[in-house]
């Protein structure tokens, strides 16, 4: 009896984690086929130098013969260029015709360009109207982006893979048996597979060679090239040492844990595949149908790395509210750390080079590592904060210097739930915001006080001394009046308060050198309430708030406490965040 089966990491790439997730998905097919009560789970875990599936009920070798006719678990593509090549024999539900999709795809959006306003209003507002069911039945395959991806340069190959898991019906049960022996032990022993391989297919007459070319669509960091283990000659030549069921199954995982784009306005292409932490298949699937479903459009390079993790994680809090996923929302509450299921995005970036590609970026995009859950009022809190975080990225163009150094600080917040790349985009986005609503019509999105307080504490509790500080508070009441607050006053034509267009750049200078700090943050106090005065001698209520002594003192004492630089940093971010307009606009 089987009840737990191996993987080795051996790339360090997503290769591993879509063999992982073909095996599981291979092995949750076998399972029910055999399993009489139909009640199968197979859960993923990240053991470190390996993943692990543990098998819920246990499998039986001995009842491998009963699983029967077996389509292959990926689909063959067929294109008119190759439909003679492939096996005549191949049933209809194993295939899928390339050029078909492709048409429906074209009617699908040439029917959404078309719609009426009055229909294009519903589906933006997720509403019902006649013309959207008529839409609906025009969707686009689901797999549509994976057939894109694999045709042309990869599709030899992968109907190679795919084609040969319907030769080998007639000796199914010996062929699982290797692939269930090879993983059922660690370290897996590839040398032991292929020799069993290749006595079965002897027996059978298959002709299928145990080795096969490893595709770099899914294996990342192989291509064709100088690949040879001992350099007796130059040579550009493929990777061919891959056990090909081991290979078939990364074929299978790519249908259900990648997401395969090209970036807008761009033929290169770019892949995230997950990194499962502690997450049975069917929690799995159901939330990367939700996930995917938010990923329909094209998107800028960095914005997609950013909007994929955002998303994903969204997903994945919406998937613990659903019923029937009560095992998953206490799995969630258990590790509090959406991060802590599954970890995040495995990422390969190709260059397009017409009928091929070449890997030109290889790296990793952690799940926000500040999204913590105990319970079901913190997962609409966190869906909220991620909404907001959304929305603020959406806006920027990456085709503007000044948005890209702004996505990039975003992406390195969120990929490593660092403060401070936060800060040091909070510190730059102050400015951003300034700008854009100095532009005839231009406008830029705010944090909330609230969520960002829920952000920094839930990253460093230790946080929450500075930021429910009253000083503190006042202080960023203060920026937030002279520069955000007054901008606002003033294209109301409310001039009564000057804006300070240049005071993030003024703290932030003199952020790492508490004395010079101080001092600017004084000079800041001192004009404050100058205005504040004049103000209340010259004109009527409402009135801004005066900084106190006291509000400068705590200041200071946080100041020695904790740093200048992180002090300030909090500051600006608060400074430039949004509050209730009551509180903004009728203070006594």
């Amino acid at each position: 009896m089987i009840n737990t089966l191996f993987v080795g990491k051996t790339s360090q790439t997503f290769a591993d984690a879509l063999l992982v997730y073909g095996l599981a998905l291979v092995t949750n097919d076998v399972l029910r086929r055999i399993d009489d009560t139909g009640d199968v789970t197979v859960t993923l875990r990240d053991a470190g130098p390996y993943y692990t599936l543990d098998l819920s009920p246990e499998l039986d070798p001995e009842r491998l013969p009963a699983v029967g006719v077996y389509l292959p678990p990926a689909p063959v593509i067929r294109t008119a260029k190759n439909a003679k090549q492939l096996p005549q024999d191949l049933p209809l539900q194993a295939l899928v015709d390339y050029e078909a999709q492709r048409d429906r795809r074209t009617a699908y959006f040439a029917a959404r360009q078309n719609l009426s306003k009055e229909a294009q209003v519903a589906m933006r507002a997720g509403g019902e109207h006649p013309e959207l069911e008529f839409l609906r039945s025009l969707a686009p395959h689901p797999d549509w982006d994976v057939f894109r991806a694999i045709n042309p340069s990869a599709l030899a190959g992968y109907n190679k893979l795919t084609a040969q898991w319907w030769q080998i019906q007639e000796g199914l049960p010996d062929v699982l048996a290797i692939l269930f022996s090879l993983y059922s032990t660690l370290p897996n022993d590839t040398d032991a597979a292929v020799a069993a391989w290749k006595q079965l297919d002897k027996a059978h007459g298959w002709g299928i060679g145990a080795t096969t070319t490893s595709l770099q669509i899914y294996n990342p960091a192989q291509g064709k090239g100088q690949n040879r283990a001992k350099a007796d000659r130059l040579a550009m030549e493929n990777i061919k040492d891959a056990f090909w069921l081991s290979e078939s199954l990364k074929a299978v995982g790519f249908y259900h844990a990648a997401l395969t784009k090209q970036p807008r306005g761009s033929k290169d292409r770019k892949t995230y595949v997950l990194r499962p932490i502690e997450v049975t298949l069917g929690d799995s699937q159901a939330i990367m149908d939700g996930f995917a479903n938010m990923m329909v459009g094209a998107q800028s390079s960095i914005q997609s790395d950013i909007l994929a993790d955002l998303r994903y994680t969204r997903a994945l809090l919406q998937h613990s509210q659903d019923a029937g996923a009560d095992d998953f929302a206490q799995l969630l509450f258990r590790r509090r750390q959406p991060a802590r299921i599954v970890g995040g995005f495995y990422s390969a970036y190709y260059k397009n080079l017409g009928n091929s590609a070449a890997t030109m970026n290889l790296s990793f995009i952690g799940l926000p590592g500040w999204i913590r859950v105990r319970s079901a009022e913190d997962v609409d809190v966190a869906i909220a904060i991620l909404d907001e975080h959304e929305r603020i990225v959406r806006q920027f163009d990456e085709t503007h210097s000044d948005d890209i150094a702004l996505l990039i600080s975003y992406r390195d917040f969120i990929s490593s739930s660092d403060l401070w790349p936060f800060f040091d985009f909070t510190a730059a986005y102050s400015g951003y915001i300034i700008r854009q609503r100095e532009r005839a019509g231009g406008r830029a999105r705010q944090f909330s006080d609230r969520n960002l307080g829920r952000l920094i504490m839930n990253a460093e509790p230790k946080l929450r001394r500075i930021i429910e500080s009253e000083g503190f508070q006042n202080l960023a009441y203060a920026i937030r009046q002279s520069t955000v607050v007054a901008q606002y006053r003033k294209q109301q034509s409310d001039r009564r308060y000057d804006v300070r267009y240049g005071l993030n750049q003024e703290l932030a200078r003199k952020a790492n050198y508490p004395r010079d700090f101080i001092a600017a943050l004084s000079e800041f106090i001192h004009s404050y309430n100058a205005e504040n005065a004049q103000v209340m001698e010259n004109r009527q209520g409402p009135y801004r708030r005066s900084i106190l002594t006291t509000d400068v003192e705590e200041i200071v004492a946080l100041v020695d406490e904790f740093g200048s630089g992180l002090v300030c940093q909090l500051l600006l971010a608060y400074g430039y965040a949004r509050t209730p307009r009551k509180d903004e606009l009728d203070d006594d």
